[in-house]
């Protein structure tokens, strides 16, 4: 009978830690469990949880202020780094918190990762039956162009479907009607977008336009191509809804540095669409792992990013993330703090001070030097020391959460 009793316990408990990780509480609800859970992590340093030059953000949190009181208009976000960024859970703290307060005006960018057989973000799947190559910004860099995402798909099938299918795990709601396809020249092809099951058709914005509006909310869509001419492309597609409030939109490129995002032909044009608001640029991690890794040309790379994203768009203003901590193996078994990152983390931070930048320091806020190593010993990051577990990122997002609502507040 014990044996038993402790069976369903087992399974009881199960059941709600799945749903804890599945995200089906409330955003609110949510952050609560997260900082529950980083009450347990004494090296954080919580009260370091600020943005430095927070000056420098003054138009885009007038905007938020007056999103919030008048209800009226979207603030668009742009998230760029690398695969901390991709997986989707720093980043998706940020956005379901925002818009908790300010209001939801849609999912913003999704990709079909899982055609370029790669990771995304858990709250969306991508599907299709046609076969497809996958390229990224890091290893095909002069290969073909890869767009506002750092990815592209291609499919050499004269008919081709591709489907994006939305989960309900994140206690918010992702409906959308407006869609928003960023494709290769299509020519002659011929384009429909359905709900997954085919029930609503959205109709086309204008003959030559990749905009598609559906009559009534729905949470997935497929898309249909007849196309003749040559392979096929996606990009990538946007996901907005009628309302106003904040569209988060989170491009990440697992292994990218910011170099690679740089000499991208399409980049510019495909991100003048989204009418940004705010970047925010996190990178460093990959570079702390280069062997040719040069400080001053990293500086510069940022800085060249910056002035290129500025003329595509000329209102929008910047905040830089320092990298939090990694390690690099010393021998079987035995890890230690990466220098580099540190050299990192006090370059960005020099920058931004002579730039007049907005800067956040995740760096010092998860703890600094031997930080990794802590959140390796509560069982946060993956064997190698240089991810996080879901939970680990999230902290994280939590913190960087924090830094900007304080700024709202005031």
């Amino acid at each position: 009978m014990r044996f038993f009793i402790a069976l369903i316990l087992l399974f009881i408990c199960s059941v709600c830690d799945a749903q804890i990780k599945d995200t089906v509480l409330s955003v609110e609800n949510y952050n609560s469990y997260i900082r529950q859970k980083a009450r347990n992590l004494n090296f954080l340093e919580a009260d370091k949880a600020v943005i430095q030059h927070h000056e420098e953000l003054k138009s885009f949190f007038r905007k938020l202020s007056l999103l919030k009181t008048q209800n009226k208009g979207t603030v668009n976000i742009v998230h760029l780094g690398d695969s901390h960024i991709q997986a989707g859970y720093f980043s998706g703290i940020v956005r379901r918190g925002l818009q908790q307060y300010f209001g939801n005006a849609g999912r913003g960018l999704v990709f079909p990762y899982r055609l370029a057989k790669s990771n995304g973000p858990h709250d969306y799947v991508s599907f299709s039956s046609n076969q497809w190559k996958g390229y990224r910004n890091v290893n095909n860099p002069d290969t073909i162009a890869t767009g506002l995402m750092g990815f592209v798909v291609t499919s050499n099938d004269t008919s081709v479907s591709v489907g994006i299918s939305l989960r309900n795990n994140e206690g918010v709601n992702y409906t959308f009607n407006n869609v928003e396809l960023y494709s290769g020249d299509l020519g002659s092809a011929q384009v429909s977008v359905t709900d997954s099951i085919g029930l609503i058709s959205a109709k086309r914005d204008s003959f030559d336009s990749d905009k598609y509006v559906f009559p009534s909310q729905v949470t997935n869509l497929e898309m249909n191509v007849q196309n003749n001419s040559g392979a096929f492309k996606l990009y990538g597609m946007n996901l907005l809804n009628d309302s106003s409030g904040i569209v988060y939109h989170t491009i990440g490129v697992n292994g990218a540095e910011c170099s690679h995002f740089l000499h991208q032909p399409l980049l510019p044009t495909q991100l003048k669409n989204l009418n940004t608001d705010l970047y925010i640029l996190s990178f460093g991690t990959n570079e702390a792992f280069s062997k040719s890794f040069d400080v001053n040309v990293f500086i510069q790379t940022i800085d060249s990013t910056i002035q290129m994203l500025k003329k595509v768009s000329p209102n929008a203003e910047f905040l830089i993330t320092s990298p939090a901590e990694s390690c690099v193996r010393i021998r079987r078994g035995r890890y230690a703090s990466n220098p580099k990152v540190l050299l990192i983390r006090n370059a960005l931070k020099n920058y931004c001070d002579s730039k007049a930048i907005a800067f956040f320091d995740l760096y010092e806020c998860v703890g600094g030097k031997g930080s990794m190593l802590k959140f390796a010993r509560a069982h946060m990051t993956d064997a190698r020391r240089i991810h996080f577990t879901r939970l680990g990122y999230e902290i994280q997002g939590l913190m960087l959460l924090d830094a900007l609502m304080k700024n709202t507040e005031q």
